[in-house]
């Protein structure tokens, strides 16, 4: 009987030491899953921000982009981003009429869409994609 109680006394103090380290361990796994989640928010945020590219005709010039530029740049719910003119980059200088359209409506990106069709330098645009997809 004495050999019973010895099990149990050392059963209870098993106990008492496991439960700091299953406290320690999960104030751990919460720190952690509070880091996780607002390094998601962080790198979600750029999916709300949204833009408009122009793609315009081979042979267009620098005047053309800067008549698009200025001609669509003042609809509601369409913000120019700035207009890049001295790029090394052949790229850069293709596709630098840009508009940013983060909080547009679907009529208001529509009248950006019409504004731009009606420019015979340009050939497209890349609308922005949905966040969801």
């Amino acid at each position: 009987m004495a050999a019973g109680l010895e099990v149990r006394k050392n059963a209870v103090v098993s106990r008492v030491r496991v439960r700091p380290l299953v406290r320690a361990g999960a104030g751990v796994v919460a720190g952690l899953a509070l880091g996780c989640t607002l390094a998601g928010c962080r790198q979600t945020a750029s999916l709300s921000m949204q833009e408009v590219v122009v793609q315009f005709k081979d042979g267009a010039t620098a005047a053309d982009h800067a008549r698009v530029y200025e001609e669509c740049g003042n609809l509601p719910g369409a913000s120019p981003e700035p207009l890049v003119t001295d790029s090394k980059y052949k790229a850069t200088l293709l596709y630098n009429v840009r508009y940013r359209v983060d909080h547009a409506s679907n009529y208001e990106l529509q009248q950006l869409y019409n504004c731009l069709s009606k420019d015979p330098s340009v050939e497209g645009y890349k609308p922005p994609t949905d966040p969801g997809q």
